[in-house]
């Protein structure tokens, strides 16, 4: 099972530059032990030019054809249906639906993370609020007068006593020119 189309390539035109060199290694051997004629040698070389561009055909043929029509269970477990020019044209459109897959879940997985850290601050301020009320009605609830005037009297060192007589109320008379 090859991965590279290029492998498979170099595979085959290997296997038929082997077999083209026995050819022409038994023609040779042929040749020099049968007699040959003038006009038969010829023939021979223009046999071997035939059978070399039956061979460039042979090769160009099986490394540009497309297999898609003969999809089997072996063809797609053997990885021979990667081989096809559909799929081989594919491969950038595969390529870029995988980043797109990548981006798409990065992004997802960032909003969670985003959505976890809102509703951490939500609840955070939610308590802040809840202490600042608390704080501040026990404020009120110390600063009253009657309060205050419960802790001066618990102390006996102060010397803050309740007025005995009502404030004075100062009214100015607006004069008129």
């Amino acid at each position: 099972m090859a991965n590279d189309p290029n492998d498979i390539k170099t595979t085959a035109s290997d296997e038929l530059d082997d077999e083209l060199q026995q050819e022409q290694a038994q023609k040779i051997e042929s040749a020099s032990v049968s007699t040959t004629m003038p006009g038969g040698q010829d023939t021979e070389l223009e046999k071997e030019e035939k059978e070399e561009a039956e061979a460039i055909e042979a090769i160009k043929k099986y490394t540009e054809e497309d297999n898609l029509g003969r999809v089997t269970l072996s063809s797609i477990v053997g990885g021979d249906i990667l081989q096809s020019k559909f799929s081989r044209s594919l491969v950038q459109w595969f390529i870029m639906v995988a980043v797109l897959m990548l981006v798409y879940t990065y992004n997802r997985y960032q909003s969670q993370q985003d959505i976890i850290t809102i509703d951490n601050l939500k609840t955070q301020l939610q308590e802040v609020k809840y202490n600042v009320l608390t704080q501040s009605s026990e404020l009120m609830n110390l600063s009253r007068q009657s309060n205050v005037e419960k802790y001066l009297k618990a102390t006996n060192d102060s010397m803050l006593k309740n007025p005995t007589t009502p404030p004075y109320l100062i009214r100015m008379v607006e004069a008129t020119p």
